[in-house]
């Protein structure tokens, strides 16, 4: 898998021939509630031209379903979950406008109600430290959005799969909207844990009602997640947790049968010493144990590819050993700097490898 924000001018590369040998391509096709492609329920995306709601003149995901495909490539729609707008700068903050006549209107302009709130009544800020507006699903709206926007995709596009990021929270600060609060019936600081409890169920909750509605539409559609790349710290870190954290259990999501593949975003090295902080290998193994041999799912790592090519080579070749299904290698831009095509293909990708099959769909 190559995962990327894949436009029109990157594709020659890979698209070419496909002599990478990968096998799947993630097409970040909702960055900020907004879409890269025609959608009667978002606005076109700011990245295709600079301006909210702008059409650009033709369908990037057409062409990238159709594309891809033809070289034997699947194709994975690639959506952000539970953010707002993208927020590095107040410039950008700014270019949160109406949209052209006749598309969408922006959900933060149309419901700014869906943002996070902190314990003080105070939404998330644009721009803020977590580079994202994120929104709250305590808030139905919320989650029936993104649910009804993965349906739609997976309805009108022959996409392969959809693959959730940013399904969490921005930290343990956020959200007590009043929606959220109302659906609690308690006050959150005399039962924290409670709380935090009931925060994590409604992430649960937003990924199960998108994995419904898109096998209600086509059960062969894999869901799959990007995760944090620490799970719980075992190892005495003091690093950050995706459970505790921010309020992610991608192993409740497949043990429950309604993720199929996650996706951590283990961009780091292997260290030298075994399970030093942030040791690929030992994160590895935790992913694999947690999701494979426990629940029953699939596993596509995370590689980093600014990493270079002899360490990319080097965990796939100890994924391979450790049993890992697949991996997920980030970004497509990152691989092109890096110079990886090459290396792959003269070394571990040498032979194609199919689509693993899940006996569970």
């Amino acid at each position: 898998v190559i995962a990327g924000t894949w436009t029109q001018r990157q594709k020659d590369r890979l698209l070419n021939d496909n002599a990478t040998r990968l096998n799947a391509v993630v097409l970040h096709v909702r960055p900020a509630a907004d879409a890269v492609y025609p959608s009667l329920l978002e606005p076109w995306a700011l990245v295709l031209t600079g301006r909210q709601g702008g059409d650009p003149g033709w369908d990037p995901l057409e062409f990238a379903v159709r594309e891809a495909h033809a070289r034997g490539l699947q194709l994975h729609a690639w959506l952000n979950a539970l953010t707002g707008w993208g927020s590095g700068s107040t410039t950008t903050c700014s270019l949160l406008r109406e949209s052209d006549p006749g598309n969408p209107r922006h959900l933060l302009l149309a419901h700014p109600d869906w943002k996070v709130v902190n314990s003080a009544g105070a939404a998330h800020p644009c721009p803020n430290a977590e580079e994202y507006v994120y929104l709250s699903p305590g808030n139905a709206g919320v989650r029936t959005r993104l649910a009804r926007v993965a349906a739609d995709i997976s309805r009108r596009y022959a996409v392969d799969g959809i693959h959730l990021d940013r399904i969490r929270y921005p930290g343990t600060a956020w959200s007590y909207d009043a929606a959220s609060r109302a659906a609690f019936g308690k006050s959150p600081s005399s039962y924290p844990a409670e709380w935090n409890d009931f925060r994590r169920s409604l992430v649960d909750r937003t990924v199960k009602e998108t994995y419904d509605s898109v096998r209600a539409v086509r059960a062969s559609v894999v869901l799959s997640a990007a995760v944090w790349q620490i799970y719980q710290d075992r190892w005495g870190w003091n690093s950050s947790q995706g459970f505790s954290q921010y309020f992610q259990d991608p192993y409740a999501w497949a043990r429950s049968g309604y993720l199929d593949v996650a996706a951590p975003m283990t961009y780091y090295a292997v260290t030298p010493t075994p399970c030093a902080y942030t040791d690929w290998a030992c994160l590895l193994d935790d992913h694999v144990q947690r999701l494979e041999e426990s629940a029953g799912r699939h596993v596509y790592i995370g590689i980093g590819a600014s990493r270079g090519a002899a360490e990319v080579e080097k965990q796939v070749r100890l994924g391979r050993q450790r049993g890992v299904t697949g991996f997920s290698i980030y970004s497509y831009n990152s691989a092109e700097s890096a110079g990886l095509w090459s290396v792959l293909r003269a070394g571990v990708f040498q032979n194609r490898a199919a689509v693993p099959a899940m006996p569970w769909k």
